[in-house]
């Protein structure tokens, strides 16, 4: 007998529900979150609210501030740096572990990713544009096959496409995120898993330098407002 899924609890649901808000710009950095604000908009009690935003604490995505209080967390170029540094490596031996492990029904799979991608693209449609880049680089840690990798690269990745969403938000993601997506797909494909993680470790440093950019650029359209 097949067992069905465990449906996600209510702590699950409504932290789900604020990490995409987040990442999607639904809130900024600074927004306060309030309990009693919360609670209301989730018609869930205090307790599963509390221990969602303790996850989102722990992972970094909020901080406290004042008195028991707790907030967005803002983006800074350091938070940044130390994301892609990990980053590069992790997304470097998933590339050389997929080339090494991938199978005809993933390479499959991942070319189509690629497909939707350049679509997005082509469309401009920045929430399709940041799904497929999530799911592309989720599906080569899949392929590599290990599933501590897969779970120590879950929190970073909730990270990764709030800072994606940021650089979206201001007309950012050029046409060589999805040229480097083929290409390291390709290395995979032949199974050249050096070249792999050589190309998906540059990948992980180019995406670092167009956020740092992006944030810069940020950074001036604000001091010129003030």
């Amino acid at each position: 007998m097949t067992a069905l899924p465990t449906p996600p609890s209510r702590t699950e649901q409504v932290f789900d529900a604020i990490v995409d808000d987040i990442c999607t710009g639904k809130l900024t950095p600074g927004t306060p979150l309030r309990q009693e604000q919360l609670a209301e908009r989730f018609n869930v009690s205090r307790q599963p609210i509390q221990q969602a935003l303790l996850l989102l604490r722990n992972q970094g995505l909020v901080r406290e501030f004042g008195r028991r209080g707790l907030e967005v967390a803002p983006l800074d170029r350091e938070f940044v740096s130390h994301l892609y540094d990990l980053r590069e490596l992790l997304d470097g031996y998933a590339a050389r572990l997929a080339a090494e492990r991938r199978s005809e029904s993933w390479l499959s799979e991942a070319a189509g990713i690629v497909d939707l991608g350049e679509r997005a693209f082509a469309d401009r449609a920045f929430a399709r544009m940041i799904s497929a880049d999530v799911e592309f680089h989720r599906a080569v840690v899949e392929a590599a096959g290990n599933p501590l990798l897969t779970e120590s690269t879950a929190v970073m990745w909730r990270n990764v496409q709030r800072v994606m969403g940021e650089v979206l938000l201001q007309g950012g993601s050029p046409a060589w995120v999805w040229e480097d997506h083929a290409a390291i797909l390709d290395a995979i494909t032949r199974g050249d898993a050096p070249h792999a993680e050589e190309l998906a470790r540059r990948h992980a440093a180019h995406g670092e330098q167009l956020i740092l950019d992006a944030m810069g650029t940020a950074d001036e359209d604000d001091a010129a407002d003030a």
